[in-house]
């Protein structure tokens, strides 16, 4: 933008801004895309498209492919995408007339969901060899069943999680059991040298065996006394009833819960008495 342009667009009033374009935009967050599938179909048919005939499909008038390059249009109608298909096919095939894209897309529209992966390929001719390669994820192959391809999928990542073992563990760099075991203690005997037995080398090396101990059932230890509570004490009223009633008992005092009910126990009260 040159400078006397940039000066005018300063001199402009707000509406005319906005007007313009100039201000009062926002920008789209590159995270503010929904993923959709149907849309992810378009582009993989977008891109089959491009790796087998370039830009466009190409006009099969006169030819005896007029089947296989509709199939792409059919493919991309039965996506169930939100993409107007005659803005599609403007892009993409120029060649087609009304009349035959809206009958496609009449017999698209009947359908409640999406052609399945296996259905486009065969419509295609996709083959697995070609899937792999273009990496699409919404296409499947006309040769490869589903559950083939599960299994060679399963196969593929076993193998790169063997090789990613493999590369960790050459990264780690460790000593190999050959030349572990050629400098232990048990080839060298170092105990002979120093004139000593292997049991005391090793003693003194503080690496004897640990004294191992075992608690059992009737080891429990003693409680202590003194942690246990104190005894609460006995009031007056209890030492008289006591020294009244004698040591066997005190039957004639009626308990907290039962007031005014009969004395109970055995008469001693009254012999006392």
């Amino acid at each position: 933008m040159s400078r006397a342009l940039k000066s005018r667009i300063d001199q402009l009033t707000k509406v005319e801004r906005q007007a313009l374009g100039q201000i009062g935009r926002t920008r789209r967050s590159r995270f503010d895309h929904k993923f959709s599938l149907s849309l992810l179909r378009m582009r993989e048919i977008e891109a089959l498209i491009r790796h087998r005939h370039g830009q466009m499909i190409p006009d099969p008038t006169g030819t005896d492919d007029v089947d296989a390059c509709m199939a792409y249009v059919t493919a991309a109608a039965g996506s169930q995408s939100d993409q107007d298909m005659r803005d599609w096919c403007a892009y993409w095939a120029p060649w087609i007339s009304p009349s035959d894209l809206d009958a496609i897309v009449i017999r698209s529209s009947t359908r409640k969901r999406m052609i399945p992966a296996d259905d486009v390929a065969r419509l295609l001719g996709v083959t697995f060899e070609l899937r792999s390669l273009l990496t699409f994820k919404t296409i499947g192959a006309c040769d490869v069943s589903k559950a083939e391809r599960q299994r060679l999928a399963k196969d593929r990542k076993r193998e790169r999680d063997r090789l990613r073992a493999a590369t960790k563990r050459s990264q780690n760099v460790r000593m190999d059991r050959a030349s572990y075991e050629a400098n232990s203690a048990e080839r060298l005997r170092p105990w002979e040298a120093e004139g000593i037995s292997r049991r005391t080398w090793y003693r003194c090396r503080g690496t004897s065996a640990s004294q191992i101990v075992l608690n059992m059932k009737g080891d429990t230890p003693v409680p202590n006394v003194d942690g246990f509570p104190p005894t609460p004490p006995h009031s007056e009223h209890d030492g008289a009833m006591r020294e009244a009633c004698g040591a066997r008992g005190s039957g004639s005092v009626t308990p907290a819960g039962l007031q005014g009910a009969e004395p109970h126990g055995t008469g001693d009260c009254e012999e006392a008495a």
